[in-house]
């Protein structure tokens, strides 16, 4: 006999070949199956517990809609849903069952990360669907179920059914790969504070960024953001506003907090504020103003035949003497591009490497 069962969003076909002893559940592939034959063992007239002891499972878990969390899962659980059948092949409807839960990290683990139990009555089709996670819990050390971090371990999902006050097993199997869809969520968000570049137009900045334009923005309004950076990046009006950073036209730097005499930046005392109530100095948003090493050269008089060096180059050239007297003389110039193309490339005002134009955002 094959019987379709249409579950949400998919069709499972069941069929249930006639033989004696053994019944198979078939689901597509991409759900994991599994089918139990549990042995009877009370009388025939007790009907509950020759429920209990008379079914096996299929089921599929698939993951609910959650929305982002910081750590852990989303605590919105996922689905399990069952076919509950006798051996006869006949579904159970309408009976009372109740199920343990258990999520071990792995599958020799003897401590369970969360268990939970739950309550349910089949429906006329004899099926059951739970939340996981949404159930009373009963263990385990997760102090919630959104502290369950799929994504550290490869989970094993233990179901165990209650038989007159004791748990028997039904099913010990890994989690599919669907549920740790989990673990996509549990990707941490850019934390607040966060500054990335932005190949975009300004125009096109994604919600919950702003340009790091300097602006000065309300502290009400951006609260998370203003805990965060406070007025490193100058205090606004000094009252209801704090300023953005302004990372227009410059390059960043890490700070360089390093022991007196291992640090980078020879100059980090004089770093000032980027905007009127920043920080300076050795602090986050401190501001440093262009600069180069000087060029330097120097000139040696040996009277009527002066060397230069360094920057400084010596020309031939002809000099000449009050009266008669004519002689040989050289002419002195400062030619820093002699010694680098890069000094005096494109006529440039300004000391930089290679670049291209980024917008930096900031995440509030």
């Amino acid at each position: 006999m094959l019987t379709s069962f249409s579950g949400v969003g998919y069709l499972f076909a069941v069929r249930y070949p006639k033989t004696s002893e053994t019944n198979i559940v078939t689901v597509p592939r991409f759900f994991h199956t599994q089918h139990y034959q549990l042995a009877y063992q009370g009388t025939e007239s007790d009907k509950n517990l020759f429920f209990m002891k008379h079914i096996f499972l299929f089921f599929a878990c698939f993951l609910l809609a959650a929305t982002s969390f910081a750590q852990g899962n989303s605590g919105l659980g996922f689905n399990y849903q069952a076919v509950v059948r006798g051996l006869d092949g006949f579904v159970m409807p309408l009976k009372s069952i109740e199920l343990r839960f258990s999520l071990m990290p792995g599958q020799q683990a003897t401590q369970a990360s969360w268990i939970e139990i739950q309550k349910v009555i089949t429906d006329a089709y004899g099926t059951i669907g739970v939340t996981i996670g949404k159930g009373t819990k009963a263990g385990g050390v997760a102090a919630t179920f959104a502290d369950v971090n799929f994504a550290a371990v490869h989970y094993w999902l233990k179901v165990e059914i209650n038989e007159n006050g004791n748990y028997r097993e039904l099913s010990y199997t890994a989690l599919a790969s669907v549920p740790y869809a989990e673990a996509a969520t549990n990707a941490v968000s850019s934390p607040v504070g966060s500054v990335m570049p932005f190949a975009g137009d300004a125009s096109k900045v994604p919600a919950g960024w702003l340009l790091c334009d300097g602006s000065a923005i309300s502290r009400s309004d951006y609260a998370a953001l203003y805990a965060v950076i406070g007025t490193a990046w100058g205090f606004g009006n000094n009252s209801t506003t704090f300023n953005l950073p302004d990372m227009r036209g410059v390059f960043l730097r890490g700070v360089d907090d390093k022991p007196t005499g291992s640090q980078v930046d020879g100059n980090r005392s004089t770093r000032t504020p980027l905007q009127s109530g920043g920080n300076s100095g050795v602090a986050v948003g401190s501001f440093q103003n262009d600069a180069a090493p000087n060029i330097t050269g120097s000139l040696t008089n040996n009277d009527s035949d002066p060397t230069g060096a360094g920057a400084l180059t010596t020309i031939s050239g002809t000099r000449g003497y009050p009266g008669s007297h004519i002689g040989t003389a050289k002419n002195i110039y400062l030619d820093a591009s002699l010694s680098s193309i890069v000094y005096g490339r494109d006529n440039t005002t300004e000391i930089r490497p290679k670049n291209v134009y980024v917008y930096y955002i900031i995440k509030y």
